[in-house]
């Protein structure tokens, strides 16, 4: 199975991919032929992740094929303040050097055991040199050292004490270490080989022995590491095959297969804006154990080169990674040219001189490199830096590619999951693929799995993009299927109804239907949607969407104005059907019953709507207020939403139908002493019922004597 480590260290040399272990044999080398007795201190500079614990092992693994030399791996992370580290360092050096010992001469742990007082009794919180005097006198260190150094010259024995992570510690603990060192570094035949990131441990050691920075803590590290050596640097190429390899590994894991073009604009791109960043082979492997989180969760849900960049960001340019994420419309916006050529412009130099100043760190052949890869990402970029625009059909084949640059996409990229407003791709397809040899029942069930008030906007939005590309069997079915469940698409009042999701899902039932080619089939499903629809309501909505083909608006996949007259009798049918229960008409609930109402009026049989209508007000006077209530727009205000005032055309819209005088004594009957004054009754405080009553009355009264002036002018003029 793929590891996730991200530290993960070598011991053996066939894993060597950078050329680390010639660099190891030849310190290991140096150290086990040495003849001088004296104590040597060897630093090995390298910076985080750049190979010094597998440098470490190379020297280890190296030292220990040699009898004569002892090895102590020393790890002062094990220990949580000063006293622990030197009373452990003391055992697993007297331990390693017994471990040693071929002959029966005293063991250098029995006589720490039995010279060695408490020292947490003594150190409590002072320095090492202290608690080193406090846990021996100093007869006793002398001793000591004699003994050693005389067991390990007649043993013929050299001790190496590796030491490994020091700059990984706290900046007291760093002190802690090298004081440690400074203090028992000079007992003959021994060799310290510190692995650690001079720049880091340089800074802690100023702390406690200078003002100057770096200088002091240099001149510090000069005084005790006599022999400093930097690891080779890591040529480029060998790092980027590396990486790249680790990167096939998991597409392998994945299943994840790139085609040639997709290698292509990967490489380009990562080799041109990232390659440059990736340092030390602790990156790639971190860049990888991303990888191998991120694309099997994505897979199918975002696009895998896209996603491979970002994470590439993520790891090299961490903080434009952050810039990304936390900016959206810095990076998906397009021009803004419809506020003016000069805000346009304004914007344009905004959005660049944000992105420039997160760039400032880096030198400026970089931040051009860096630019161009967040123009690939985001094309829209291409308008701040160029003067190259998108239209529509591109941002629609970026949300068909799920590239991060989509609106629609963007925000998977740093969840890492498909949202409770989305969703998922896989989900999409499975219901596509299922159309196609479902019944409509079946795919409706499928389609309730799927679909919540939450995600219902996205759903129907994918659905619309994707409608292009759907067979003539997944046409049918699916807008039969989105009739059925036209209820369950959310309908909040707004200021353009189509534009919301009830809107969006009648619109796509017209694109299906202008998929087919037969005109025999348009017209047969176009029949199944009326039918099919789960209410009276979504119905309407969808036979407004039908394409037409009219003098105007000329369209071959649309229905001529023949057809259109049969689709709106089969309308009027429904309607009919549904309004046969005068005490169930709920009008109300049908925000385009005026429409409905002229359908069935010109369209149903004769007189049917007039006579209806006329019956259920003469029957429930109140029901003259939801007729008029639903003629009448709905007002979307500064703070509020209502339903404005009964107008003109209003009016004329609705004795078309309904003989005015049947709203008059209804009217009166409810309200019997109504009083109107000369002007329009407008913004009146007073209930909304009576409100629209006085409207009315006051519009019919002067039609009435509009058409009484006519009549006497035309009289006259006889």
């Amino acid at each position: 199975m793929q590891n996730y480590s991200s530290d993960a260290p070598i011991y053996d040399p066939k894993y060597d991919h950078f050329n680390r272990f010639p660099f190891s044999q030849r310190v290991a080398d140096v150290i086990s032929k040495r003849n001088d007795p004296s104590s040597i201190v060897i630093g090995i500079y390298g910076a985080w992740g750049d190979g010094k614990t597998s440098v470490l092992n190379f020297i280890e693994g190296e030292l220990e094929k040699e009898n004569h030399v002892v090895c102590l791996r020393f790890n002062p992370w094990r220990f949580g303040d000063e006293d622990q580290m030197l009373t452990n360092f003391f055992n697993d050096l007297a331990t390693a050097i017994d471990r040693s010992i071929e002959t029966e001469k005293e063991r250098i742990g029995d006589f720490i055991g039995k010279y060695g007082k408490p020292l947490a009794s003594f150190i409590g919180r002072g320095e090492v040199a202290d608690g080193l005097k406090s846990f021996f006198t100093d007869v006793d260190i002398e001793e000591l050292r004699e003994r050693i150094e005389n067991l390990l010259e007649e043993e013929r024995k050299r001790v190496v004490i590796l030491i490994d992570d020091i700059d990984r510690l706290e900046k007291n603990e760093i002190q802690a270490v090298f004081r440690l060192v400074k203090l028992t570094a000079d007992f003959k035949y021994t060799a310290y080989v510190l692995a650690f990131d001079k720049h880091i441990v340089s800074s802690a050691l100023q702390e406690k022995y200078g003002e100057n920075a770096i200088e002091t803590g240099n001149s510090f590290l000069e005084k005790i590491i006599q022999v400093p050596l930097v690891l080779p640097s890591i040529e480029s190429e060998a790092l980027r095959t590396f990486c790249f390899n680790e990167i096939n590994q998991v597409l392998s894991f994945s299943n994840i297969e790139l085609t040639e073009e997709d290698v292509r604009r990967f490489v380009g791109n990562f080799s041109k804006g990232l390659e440059v960043h990736l340092k030390t082979p602790r990156q790639a492997k971190l860049y990888s154990n991303i990888l191998m989180f991120s694309l099997p969760i994505l897979k199918n849900e975002a696009n895998v080169v896209d996603l491979m960049l970002v994470e590439g960001i993520r790891v090299l340019l961490p903080k434009v990674y952050a810039l990304i994420r936390d900016n959206r419309d810095l990076f998906l916006k397009g021009s803004t040219s419809g506020f003016g050529y000069d805000y346009d412009q304004k914007e344009k130099v905004r959005r660049k001189e944000r992105i420039e100043s997160a760039l400032e760190e880096f030198i400026q052949e970089e931040r051009g490199q860096i630019i161009d890869l967040l123009c690939f990402l985001f094309p829209k970029l291409n308008s701040v830096f160029g003067n190259n625009f998108y239209g529509g059909d591109t941002e629609l084949k970026w949300s068909e590619l799920q590239r991060i640059c989509s609106p629609q996409y963007f925000q998977r990229y740093f969840t890492y999951a498909v949202t409770t407003k989305d969703v998922s791709d896989l989900a999409i397809n499975e219901l596509l693929e299922y159309s196609e040899y479902s019944s409509p029942e079946e795919i409706v069930n499928k389609i309730k799995e799927i679909l919540t008030d939450k995600n219902a906007e996205t759903f129907v939005s994918k659905l619309r993009r994707l409608s292009k590309k759907f067979t003539i069997l997944q046409s049918k079915n699916l807008a039969i299927s989105i009739a059925k469940v036209g209820n369950n698409l959310p309908n909040p009042v707004q200021f353009l109804r189509s534009m919301n999701t009830f809107g969006q899902g009648a619109m796509f039932t017209g694109q299906c239907i202008e998929n087919l080619k037969s005109k025999e089939e348009q017209f047969e499903l176009a029949k199944d949607v009326i039918s099919n629809a789960d209410t009276l309501y979504f119905a309407t909505e969808c036979f407004i969407w039908f394409p037409r083909d009219t003098e105007d608006r000329p369209n071959p996949q649309g229905f001529s104005e023949e057809e259109y007259s049969k689709l709106s009798a089969i309308l009027a049918k429904r309607i009919s059907f549904e309004f046969r229960n005068t005490e169930k008409m709920e009008i109300g609930k049908i925000e385009n019953f005026p429409y409905v109402l002229s359908i069935w009026n010109e369209y149903g049989e004769p007189k049917e709507a007039t006579n209806t209508i006329t019956r259920k007000i003469q029957t429930d006077k109140n029901f003259v207020f939801e007729l008029l209530n639903a003629h009448t727009l709905t007002g979307f205000g500064e703070f509020n939403v209502r339903k404005s005032s009964f107008r003109r055309n209003n009016y004329d819209s609705i004795i078309v139908t309904i003989e005015p005088i049947v709203i008059v004594e209804a009217i009166k009957e409810v309200f019997k002493d109504l009083v109107l004054d000369d002007s329009y009754p407008e913004f009146l405080d007073v209930p909304r019922n009576e409100e629209l009553s006085r409207q009315f009355l006051w519009i019919h009264n002067k039609v009435v004597d509009e058409e009484t002036s006519k009549k006497e002018m035309d009289s006259n003029m006889k």
